[in-house]
């Protein structure tokens, strides 16, 4: 049945005991510790406490005297109803008594007795505490998980606007997707223009799982997914407490073994650029709706990180490309001016021992007479592969302008670059310079005249390029080979 409190204060009899006692009559010990339960209840719930405690604290007052020898409480959980009980689990009696607090229906308490149901503003007030410590129980466990999302959030936002490229900005959502919503496995997926899935990473999930995915998921397109197509249409996320009514084989939830997921699309101004899908594989889960709208902002900022990483890899790609361009030769493709004097400053500021070496064709102009400038061009492009095949690592090969060619020669402590190491490089330069060019069936030849000068530490750059540059021109003059500079190069 289920019984109405009655007013505070309204003490009724207690019906007769199993020995026949207390017949007509409320007994004193039993009254007292009617009383005691009161002043427990008032003392339990003034701190934080579980449905269960006040159950218990019930049973141990009123079991004595029969009237209440156990307890349970049909109260909403975190993935659903739950069931708390205490004492015995069986009696001659039973009665039913909603759980309500202001307005809100939260659940349903069974006592269990053996000598008639207590009085009832005792059944009242411990039905007002067991909702009390219900209601609380249940705020608690929503502000726990505000606070759990909204920690995710930011660390989304904060680890996510420092990831290096779409691959980790992916792993971190499906890190933080699997953490605050404490499932055993999750997964995103990053689809290109077209909607093709081109990489899957996954949180969780065994190796042969992870490779399984690869295999099953990337080539093909997203749109061939249900779960994609219904989270799509609807432009929210896709819960499913049961993974059986939306699977197809080799799909993530199949492949991962879910039995229940969340699947989050990642729809950017520009369109979708993914999934991410979390779940369990040990049993079905109900989803809570404070889960859903979760699942629903994160599906917005992980769309916003995994594109923002998408951008910043794409700017640091274009601003690469142009910071090339604007350092290399174009016909070359060497390095030019510009690059040679930053590389230089470097090699002056450092504490390795360098060298370089001008180095000046002659016989070019006559070439570019004879066969025409785009001769000149092949062999100027010739020259450049030659002269990287004779310079080992780090070394730079530049082009300064017209005929004009410069090599930095670096090494290490290990591997310094003396006078001697300097002037032997020049003679390889010498020599495959001079080795001809086909162009258009004729050979081309032309001549090298290389400068050497060495960058000692602490040396200036403008006063190696002119040593480099005076030793150039004395080899030119002489015709005797490469030059290396004999004056000490000045800070």
């Amino acid at each position: 049945m289920i019984l109405e409190p009655a007013p505070a204060g309204d003490v009724q009899p207690v019906p007769p005991r199993a020995d026949g006692t207390g017949v007509g009559s409320t007994r004193q010990d039993e009254v007292d510790e009617q009383q005691a339960l009161l002043v427990d209840l008032l003392t339990l719930v003034s701190e934080p406490a579980e449905p269960a405690e006040v159950l218990q604290l019930a049973v141990q007052h009123l079991a004595p005297s029969g009237s209440l020898v156990g307890a349970v409480a049909h109260v909403p959980g975190e993935r659903g109803p739950e069931v708390v009980a205490a004492g015995a689990s069986a009696g001659t009696g039973e009665l039913r008594v909603p759980l309500r607090l202001a307005g809100l229906d939260l659940g349903e308490l069974v006592l269990i007795t053996r000598a008639g149901p207590p009085p009832s503003h005792v059944v009242a007030s411990l039905a007002h505490h067991v909702a009390l410590t219900v209601r609380s129980a249940v705020l608690r466990r929503e502000r726990a998980f505000d606070a759990a999302a909204a920690a995710a959030v930011r660390r989304l936002f904060e680890e996510g606007s420092h990831a290096d490229g779409v691959g980790q900005a992916a792993r971190l959502l499906a890190r933080v997707t699997a953490d605050v919503f404490g499932t055993e496995r999750a997964a995103v997926h990053v689809t290109d223009a077209e909607g093709v899935i081109r990489t899957v990473y996954g949180v969780g999930v065994p190796q042969e799982v992870a490779a399984q995915l690869e295999r099953c998921l990337v080539g093909r397109r997203a749109a061939d997914s249900p779960v994609w197509c219904r989270a799509e249409r609807d432009r929210a996320p896709v819960l499913s407490d049961d993974a059986r009514e939306l699977r197809r084989t080799g799909g993530f939830a199949e492949v991962m073994g879910l039995r229940s997921y969340a699947a989050m699309p990642l729809l950017s101004t520009d369109g979708p650029v993914g999934m991410a899908v979390c779940g369990d594989v040990t049993g079905p889960r109900r989803w809570t709706a404070r889960e859903r709208e979760l699942a629903r902002q994160l599906a917005l900022e992980g769309a916003l990180v995994v594109d923002s990483a998408r951008l910043r890899r794409a700017e640091r790609q274009r601003l690469a490309e142009v910071t090339e361009l604007a350092n290399s030769d174009a016909l070359t493709g060497l390095a030019n001016r510009r690059a040679l004097l930053d590389a230089l400053e470097g090699a002056c500021a450092g504490t390795d021992p360098a060298a370089l070496l001008l180095v000046d064709l002659d016989g070019f102009k006559g070439v570019n007479d004879t066969l025409g400038h785009h001769a000149g061009d092949v062999l100027l492009q010739q020259v450049a592969t030659r002269l990287r095949s004779v310079v080992p690592e780090p070394g730079l090969v530049a082009r300064l302008g017209g005929d004009e060619f410069a090599v930095l020669l670096r090494g290490g402590p290990d591997r310094p670059v003396g006078a001697a190491a300097a002037l032997a490089a020049a003679r390889r330069v010498e020599r495959v310079v001079a080795e001809p060019v086909r162009v258009d069936g004729f050979d081309a030849r032309v001549s090298a005249s290389v400068g050497v000068a060495p960058v000692l530490p602490g040396a200036g750059p403008a006063a190696v390029l002119r040593a480099a540059d005076e030793a150039m021109y004395r080899s030119k003059r002489t015709g005797a080979g490469p030059v290396v500079a004999q004056e000490p190069v000045p800070g």
